[in-house]
């Protein structure tokens, strides 16, 4: 089942992902990392299925790797790398030690 999109070509019910934004304006080429990040982070199945059928599993696996240790909360970051199959990633220097 394929979700509606906008004329922007994002899900109207994921206009709440982006408060800051007018959402009317965003596109999925420019705001690709905000789209992503926030999609992983808190939006629905069908907006997460609507999202790797937008963007390509490998730019997602490539955005996980190298921000979601800082975009994603702990539990969203784990769960995104564990699908992915993402095994190293991106930490800020002052964490290269921690194994949290």
């Amino acid at each position: 089942m394929a979700i509606q999109t906008a004329t922007n070509s994002l899900p109207p019910s994921a206009a709440w992902l982006f408060p800051e934004h007018t959402f009317a304006q965003m596109d999925t080429n420019g705001y690709a990392n905000v789209i992503i990040e926030r999609t992983l982070g808190r939006g629905s199945w069908a907006q997460i299925r609507w999202l790797f059928e937008q963007y390509d599993r490998q730019l997602i696996t490539d955005w996980v790797r190298q921000h979601g240790y800082r975009r994603l909360d702990k539990r969203a970051f784990h769960y995104w790398r564990w699908m992915l199959g993402v095994n190293e990633y991106r930490k800020p220097p002052w964490e290269q030690s921690y194994d949290g």
